[in-house]
């Protein structure tokens, strides 16, 4: 076991997964504390249902409607007792690494999870980094761009930054969809739909979050989130609280994922989405896209047959 080793992991609507990777976690001898932050589960995750492990500590936000992973793990991250943090997204855990050998030259080293499916937004880190450029930057929403953002505020103050060995972490397998359906309503069956929806979700808010992160950049000079107690091991964030872009900022952001959301998706150019009235290819309402029977015909039709057209000029398909 290595002192001060906290594991943080936040969940929301993901229960699956989290049960799944808790019971892992705890057959993993190196940490003291497992830190499980519930961001608002539509079912509350209970005590009785994760693993026999006094290192285990379940806390609960309530009233977020909207998954916030730079917010969520802020909180998480100040939750726990640790001087060192190990983030473990709900469908990851660790396989046999002693993260002491991370450590042997210091603490001042961050490293960060390599390879495919999701190893790459895990971290490993003493506290007083994470704190030094105040954690992630809250104004970032949905999913992409946090984990690149944060790493280069550690670089630009001159903390080194590697990568874990790719084997270090293990994730459960997933689409795409299972990943952003945290705020939309998606099944888990894989679809050319439901890939192209989810693909044009998470690439929306990856720009968005770039264009957010050069008018808010963070630092331990932000003021984050605070959270009040509202019984044992619930709480609620403070609604004024809560870091905001400027209203000029706000309608450029919406603007821009209109015209991403909507080229991703129906691969609909640019120029034309500017012209096409609201009523055909509309604004998100809180991140989300309103999407009717006319669109999901168009995608099934027109972008399958455009991504065919392109698959047949593929120099893989050539090869194969």
């Amino acid at each position: 076991m290595i002192r001060g080793l906290s594991v943080i992991t936040v969940c929301m609507n993901r229960q699956h997964h989290l049960l799944t990777s808790a019971e892992r976690i705890s057959s993993w001898p190196h940490h003291e504390e497992h830190l499980i932050l519930d961001w608002s589960c539509q079912e509350p995750l209970r005590r009785n249902q994760l693993p026999n492990d006094s290192r285990i500590r379940l806390e609960r936000v309530e009233k977020e409607d909207r998954w916030n992973l730079c917010r969520a793990y802020n909180f998480a991250a100040q939750l726990a007792k640790g001087n060192l943090l190990l983030k473990l997204d709900a469908d990851c855990w660790p396989d046999d690494f002693d993260p002491a050998a991370y450590f042997e030259g210091g603490y001042d080293t961050c490293w960060f999870g390599s390879g495919l499916d999701g190893r790459l937004g895990q971290f490993l880190m003493s506290r007083k980094s994470f704190e030094a450029v105040g954690g992630f930057n809250e104004v970032l929403m949905g999913y992409g761009f946090d984990d690149k953002d944060l790493k280069a505020r550690l670089q630009s103050l001159d903390i080194p930054v590697l990568a874990l060995a790719e084997n270090a972490i293990n994730v459960i397998p997933h689409t795409i969809h299972e990943r952003v359906s945290r705020e939309i309503e998606v099944s888990y069956s894989k679809s050319f739909y439901q890939e192209s929806l989810s693909f044009a979700y998470r690439r929306t808010t990856s720009i968005s979050n770039r264009v957010s992160a050069a008018h808010y950049p963070w630092s331990s000079q932000r003021q984050g989130t605070r959270y009040v107690n509202l019984n044992p091991n619930i709480w609620t964030a403070v609604p004024h609280s809560i870091p905001e872009l400027r209203t000029q900022v706000v309608d450029e952001l919406r603007s821009l994922r209109r015209q991403v959301f909507w080229g991703e998706f129906l691969l609909v150019p640019a120029a034309a989405i500017r012209l096409l009235p609201q009523i055909l290819l509309s604004s998100d309402t809180n991140g989300c896209f309103k999407i009717s029977w006319l669109h999901k015909v168009y995608c099934l039709t027109v972008t399958r047959f455009l991504v065919m057209v392109v698959s047949l000029m593929s120099p893989k398909f050539w090869k194969s």
